[in-house]
């Protein structure tokens, strides 16, 4: 009895101490068994990725920007048809790839005009160049689709009576310049009620564009007593700058520089 007594005595205190190293074993064990299941999910290998090309919003701070590229062939194809009413027919930009240049009007009637890269940021040097002599531009209409056209043009045949009339003020869908991006309206930001009418050619900032618009690379499209027979237009400006600009309004260009040579 005794010597049951005096191996309890020792063994109460190392059955204890077996059962915690017992533990700290399984226990060990069973966390590398689960980390071993898991380590897939917990720390996943890197695979190999493909480099996606970025998808950028163009700035009007970054001359490096390009717009649109149209196919020599197909450009050729959407300039070379006959005119309409005096007016050239004109590619149609893509409107998703165009920069927001301001906003116009308020609440129903606002509405966000865009331009092709290269003439927005052309736009903005203008604009600031001509605010640093106190003169206040404002863009009243760029981008148009060839279904706004389609309304704009029929709105105008109602009103004049024919299409006729209607092409003396406005182009027939299809062959505007509005349609390429590259051409807008201006107005003097001082005058607001004087946005697209002929009071615009006798503000200062109509006066300020015939002194400095070339420096930008914007010329007027519809001067008085154009080849094409269409109304004067001192808000219509648009900007050749670019080779396909050039390209786009070249048939334009040469009407006018033509009428000027034979005077």
């Amino acid at each position: 009895m005794k010597f049951i007594n005096r191996l309890w005595l020792r063994l109460r205190f190392v059955i204890p101490i077996i059962l915690i190293a017992a533990g700290i074993i399984l226990n060990g064990y069973a966390a590398m068994q689960f980390i071993g299941r898991h380590s897939g999910k917990l720390f996943p290998t890197p695979s190999p990725t493909i480099a996606q090309p970025l998808k950028t919003t163009p700035s009007t701070t970054d001359s490096t920007v390009a717009t649109q590229v149209v196919p020599p062939q197909e450009l050729d194809r959407s300039i070379a048809g006959e005119p309409k009413f005096g007016h050239f027919p004109y590619p149609e930009g893509d409107s998703g790839k165009m920069t927001i240049i301001g906003s116009y009007a308020q609440r129903e009637y606002q509405r966000f005009e865009k331009l092709a890269p290269e003439a927005a940021l052309a736009l903005m040097k203008l604009i600031y160049a001509a605010r640093d002599e106190g003169i206040w531009i404002v863009p009243v209409s760029g981008f148009r689709s060839i279904v706004d056209q389609e309304k704009l043009f029929t709105a105008q045949i109602q009103k004049l009576g024919s299409p006729e009339a209607a092409a003396k003020l406005s182009a027939p869908s299809g062959y505007s310049e509005h349609h390429t991006g590259y051409a807008l309206d201006l107005a003097d930001g001082k005058f607001p009620k004087q946005d697209i009418t002929y009071e615009f050619a006798n503000t200062d900032a109509f006066g300020w564009l015939s002194l400095h618009a070339r420096e930008f690379s914007f010329e007027l499209s519809f001067p008085e007593n154009n080849p094409q027979g269409v109304s004067y237009e001192p808000w219509h400006w648009r900007f050749v700058g670019i080779p396909e600009t050039l390209a786009i309004f070249k048939r334009s260009k040469s009407a006018i520089n033509s009428d000027i040579n034979n005077r």
